[in-house]
């Protein structure tokens, strides 16, 4: 009886411990320096569900969702530019823990709590374009 309920302790404070790595270490957000030539163009972020939020004017650093698509630098006089973050997203190496903790306590939910926040991305820590005039 003693050993079951140490064995259940140990295991719950292991699922915890091991639960949500990046989520809880590296946050579902990230800062972002965003830059183009010329300076001054506007900064749109994209949601996967296509939802667009201005952020600010370049060059400037801002925090991000993690789930942002991509981001759209807009200036007058000068095409629209779209950069897709997905091409240098990286993976946190916070999630491997979680998919070792998968595997250690088979049913352990951190590795998908990491995916459903985002939190297993790494964005790139700048984004620079240059934007073609019209």
């Amino acid at each position: 009886m003693k050993n079951s309920i140490l064995t259940t302790l140990t295991c719950a404070t292991l699922i915890f411990a091991l639960s949500s790595c990046a989520t809880i270490f590296s946050g579902t957000t990230q800062a972002v320096s965003f830059d183009s030539y010329p300076p001054g163009a506007e900064v749109v972020t994209i949601k996967h569900n296509g939802d667009e939020q201005k952020i600010g004017l370049t060059p400037c650093t801002v925090p991000i969702s993690k789930k942002t698509k991509s981001v759209k630098f807009i200036k007058t006089d000068f095409y629209d530019e779209t950069y897709p973050l997905s091409q240098d997203i990286k993976v946190n190496g916070w999630y491997w823990v979680d998919l070792a903790g998968c595997l250690v306590l088979i049913g352990s939910p951190s590795a998908l709590v990491d995916m459903g926040t985002g939190a297993y991305f790494k964005l790139p820590s700048q984004v620079k374009v240059e934007l073609k005039k019209k």
